[in-house]
């Protein structure tokens, strides 16, 4: 391993590199295509299938996520680049497709249901649930099922108390037919004693990485892996996200890594993903947004060569010493929850 011992002084001149430049997450120069990194191969290997806890609905241990850049350029171009990444994603293993309508004031979901079609029942679709545009839930169903050319859709999720009417729908949509499981996102604890043992959820959808890998229960932060053992305990299947650290911290982690001495093999997404795949969590899928082909072949890489090395652990630990004093500074004012999910300084055994 060749990297560069460093100090307080060391990670100091780090964290100076890596996130005085927050802002740039947001370039108006994000391009979509394969030449804006070195040449990365296709890969092959076999991709791991799990179970979404009870529910018989298999899904691979990886999952395509929606996000979309903050600067996509034309519709048109970027459909395009959206359908080949699909479709490669695909044909190397990927079986479940996480997918809003708006994102980014971007509509999805027409054109996600033609990036589809040629495998569209054969795929698990992930939608958080809403009724864009004032329709009523039931017009809104009745359009996604048009939209994306099916009969029912896998996995439908909400961010809702328990005492919402839209859990009625769901459930009732399932007995139907119309939707396979019902599902729940949640970032805190609130949001997760809103739900638990108050809506029999089939499945949870929660942030866990390498920096984000604590909660607070209760009023006492514990280890993370409690949460899913509360979970898989009701027979409620474990998803995660968010396994960069979120849209906002990607970018100056990356800036970060680059910043110390490592071999060139040894790749910040790939040990991010390797660290949530290592992890006692076990989620039956993750979920992350990918933005060019090149992702999609990087992501895909990790899971088919799961094995995590030292110098990929010690990239993470360098990372999480620098962040975690000026991370929250990067997240707008909606993501600043995330930080109640990360180490703080005296808790993080590996300071120095």
């Amino acid at each position: 391993m060749k990297r560069r011992n460093f100090m307080t002084k060391g990670a100091a001149a780090a964290l100076g590199i890596g996130l005085t430049g927050c802002s740039a997450i947001r370039s108006k120069n994000i391009k979509l295509w394969k030449e804006i990194a070195p040449y990365t191969h296709r890969p092959g290997g076999t991709m791991p299938v799990g179970e979404i806890g009870k529910t018989g609905i298999k899904v691979s241990k990886f999952g395509f996520g929606s996000h979309i850049p903050y600067e996509r350029g034309d519709t048109w171009s970027y459909n395009k680049v959206r359908e080949h990444m699909i479709r490669e994603a695909y044909d190397l293993g990927i079986r479940v497709f996480d997918v809003y309508d708006i994102e980014q004031e971007f509509q999805q979901y027409e054109p996600f249901g033609r990036q589809i079609a040629p495998f569209k029942n054969d795929v698990v679709i992930s939608i958080s649930f809403k009724n864009y545009d004032g329709r009523t839930p039931e017009q809104e169903l009745e359009r996604d099922l048009r939209l994306f050319g099916r009969d029912y859709i896998d996995l439908a999720r909400v961010q809702q108390p328990a005492d919402n009417p839209i859990w009625e729908k769901l459930f009732s949509w399932k007995e139907k037919g119309y939707v396979r499981a019902v599902g729940a996102h949640v970032h805190n604890w609130e949001h997760f004693e809103t739900v638990f043992n108050k809506v029999p959820v089939d499945y949870m959808l929660f942030p866990y990485n390498f920096y984000h890998n604590k909660v607070w229960l209760e009023s006492k932060k514990v280890d993370f892996v409690s949460l899913p053992a509360m979970l898989r305990g009701k027979g409620i299947g474990v998803l995660t996200m968010k396994a960069f650290a979120g849209d906002y911290l990607v970018k100056p982690f990356i800036d970060i890594a680059r910043s110390f001495n490592y071999e060139p093999e040894v790749n910040f997404n790939q040990a991010a993903l390797r660290y949530v795949i290592n992890s006692d969590v076990k989620p039956d899928t993750t979920l992350t947004g990918m933005y060019n082909l090149y992702h999609v072949y990087e992501n895909l890489s990790a899971y088919y060569h799961p094995e995590m090395s030292n110098e990929e652990r010690s990239l993470l630990d360098d990372i999480k010493r620098v962040a975690q004093y000026s991370a929250k500074a990067c997240l707008p004012d909606h993501y600043k929850w995330l930080e109640d999910w990360a180490e703080t300084p005296a808790e993080n055994q590996n300071f120095i």
